[in-house]
């Protein structure tokens, strides 16, 4: 009976901090996307690795689908044969001024890739704070084919029907400490029926470690590693790097490193029990991923 208790303080304690802070960070007037769906299915391209193996054999899986794209793909040979109707980047740090150079130049090699290549029309779903930030536009072209949707990205935690309620509104998401995340919860609000997601290996444990001055490094590979684009820039092969603090050059520590992971797999579980909800179902499709809250299907069974 205690161990109750404390729970229902626990989670009432966390739903309260919720709400609290949509009050505070979040636009509680944002107009939610609106569009005509010409499919009912959803397929959601993470960086993983394993995407280079889709593109070389299951292509044929994007017919009769709505196409979700994230992060550096518009840097990619794939970008302008896909032409994704959905574009999300929620790492805040591609609208603020980043302290690391080489990560700043990355980010606006990307946006000015997506502003430029684009031709046909797209919704470019970034974060809440790249509209209070507004500098980051001046390096872009105007694009009429680009609608620029704001998320609020406001953590949402606590009882479960308050969280689903504040989520399905748009004034919050679980955690996002991955991109996947918000793209997910976005194919959910828009009521797609099935959603696929390939390209999610998240298999970064195995690619952590320490050295002997006890710093934490992590190789995150992606499937564009090595691609070279037209600009004459390169996305870098990857190379085990330290994990920053958002915007700052202080490096994370490994129980902070493994914070962050274990807080994306939970997650995807928030995810999926907010689908089902919905009677909506999430199909992971990328074999050998570590995410364990989604079904997993091969799409050899789908053809």
């Amino acid at each position: 009976m205690i161990i109750k208790i404390q729970l229902f303080i626990f989670q009432l304690t966390r739903s309260f901090l919720s709400i609290i802070k949509i009050i505070l960070l979040s636009d509680l007037l944002m107009n939610k996307i609106k569009i005509k769906r010409r499919y009912d299915e959803a397929l959601i391209l993470g960086n993983g690795p394993s995407l280079k193996h889709f593109f070389k054999k299951e292509m044929a899986f994007m017919e009769n689908k709505t196409i979700f794209a994230v992060n550096y793909f518009a840097r990619t040979a794939e970008y302008k044969k896909v032409k994704p109707e959905f574009y999300v980047i929620t790492s805040p740090e591609y609208f603020l001024n980043e302290q690391k150079e080489d990560y700043a130049n990355e980010r606006i090699i990307t946006l000015k890739t997506i502003f430029k290549e684009t031709v046909w029309p797209m919704v470019l779903i970034i974060p809440l704070i790249a509209k209070k930030n507004t500098h980051w536009r001046s390096y872009l072209i105007d694009n009429k084919m680009i609608h620029v949707h704001y998320m609020n990205t406001t953590p949402v935690e606590g009882f479960e029907n308050i969280s689903f309620h504040l989520i399905s509104r748009q004034l919050g998401m679980p955690r996002p400490h991955n991109v996947l995340i918000p793209t997910i919860l976005h194919a959910i609000n828009l009521d797609f029926r099935n959603i696929y997601v390939v390209g999610a290996d998240h298999s970064w444990l195995s690619e952590i470690f320490v050295s002997k001055s006890n710093e934490v490094f992590l190789s995150q590979k992606h499937y564009y590693d090595n691609q070279t684009e037209k600009q004459n820039h390169s996305v870098n092969k990857p190379i085990p790097k330290p994990m920053y603090q958002g915007t700052s050059n202080e490096k994370r520590k490994l129980h902070e490193v493994l914070e962050k992971f274990a807080i994306s797999f939970k997650s995807y579980w928030t995810l999926n029990e907010f689908a089902e909800s919905k009677n909506i179902k999430i199909w992971n499709c990328t074999e050998n991923s570590f995410i364990d809250a989604f079904e997993k299907k091969s799409i050899k069974d789908e053809k």
